[in-house]
């Protein structure tokens, strides 16, 4: 039972940690959007705030999944749930989560597969030679107008790879009934956020 309240202490660090980073994000596509749309008044065109809104969103929807699933609110087939029985909807949501979980994980294998740190330290994180042993050429893509290592904004998908993990296997707890429910989408919606 510890390891399961554990998990549950985790996924609500993690909790405050997205909500933060999620309205943060979705701030920033708005400014950047707006300003560009500012500056278009007078035919000047901002390249890089549109390459920062999109990125911007790009990471909020990493951010915006795992909430979502936390919370419940991902896409469901509602009506399945509102006609059947309880212990159908039990299952029901006991298969999401553990399919929601086995993807996270095999999500954080093939990100510990691309991101290779192993062969990475073995290079002397010289990523020359990393890149000629590996062809993976991860670590010196760029973006396209302002020259950012795409390899900075890439580091969501392990954190949403994680992120989505422990929050499927919390969601997963409270199925099992080891841990009480918490009912994260009526939070959310009184809050506000």
């Amino acid at each position: 039972m510890y390891l399961v309240r554990l998990l549950r202490q985790v996924s609500e660090g993690l909790i405050r940690i997205e909500r933060i980073a999620l309205i943060f994000l979705v701030a920033s596509v708005a400014v950047f959007v707006l300003m560009n749309v500012g500056f278009r008044l007078f035919n000047v065109t901002i390249a890089s705030a549109d390459e920062l809104a999109i990125l911007s969103m790009t990471l909020a929807g990493f951010v915006g999944a795992s909430l979502m699933l936390r919370a419940r609110t991902d896409p469901a087939v509602q009506i399945v749930y509102e006609i059947a029985s309880e212990p159908i909807v039990r299952g029901l949501r006991m298969l999401v989560s553990t399919l929601a979980a086995a993807f996270g994980l095999i999500l954080l294998w093939l990100n510990w597969r691309w991101f290779n740190l192993p062969e990475l330290i073995a290079a002397g994180f010289d990523v020359s030679t990393f890149e000629m042993s590996t062809f993976n050429f991860l670590y010196t893509e760029t973006t396209p107008v302002l020259g950012l290592p795409y390899f900075w904004f890439f580091l969501v998908m392990p954190w949403f790879a994680l992120t989505l993990s422990i929050h499927a296997l919390a969601n997963l707890a409270e199925d099992l009934r080891l841990i009480e429910p918490r009912h994260l989408a009526q939070e959310f919606s009184q809050t506000g956020d």
